[in-house]
């Protein structure tokens, strides 16, 4: 059918796919650090590790494994940090990243690259515009649990 210049086509629902995600913070050198690793499909993407939730897992148990799997880090889950949408092949999928404080170096899943930044290197190589205002929000709570005395 047709609608002046537009084609009108068969309308699908948008499937709607739930994710977890880490952003992963820890001390370097003393000092507050946030974990980011690259893209898998788009290696010069830095991102937050993130990924699909296997059948009776929760959003946080994904977060934190997915913070497993993709930086070789286990780590404490402190709270919901935000969710963050995004279409990609005709979904969208909806990210809830929890905020993970870890003592572990990290070791990055095959394929990907891994580094620890402080917040302004994070800022500078994030790629998407959401993570960064994401990690803005949420480093007052990393500089707080991360430098809490012991």
């Amino acid at each position: 059918m047709e609608v002046g210049r537009w084609k009108l086509t068969k309308i699908c629902p948008v499937k709607v796919i739930e994710q977890g995600g880490a952003i992963i913070a820890g001390l370097r050198n003393g000092e507050p650090a946030a974990l980011l690793v690259t893209g898998k499909r788009n290696p010069d993407h830095w991102i937050f590790p993130k990924g699909h939730v296997e059948p009776g897992e929760s959003l946080d148990e994904a977060a934190l494994r997915e913070a497993g799997e993709e930086a070789g880090v286990s780590g404490t889950l402190l709270g919901l940090a935000g969710v963050l949408s995004f279409v990609e092949r005709g979904s969208t999928i909806r990210v809830h990243y929890f905020i993970v404080v870890t003592a572990d170096a990290g070791s990055p899943e095959r394929g990907r690259q891994m580094r620890w930044f402080s917040l302004d290197e994070a800022l500078e190589h994030l790629t998407f515009d959401d993570s960064k205002a994401l990690l803005q929000k949420v480093w007052p709570t990393i500089v707080r649990e991360t430098t809490r005395p012991a």
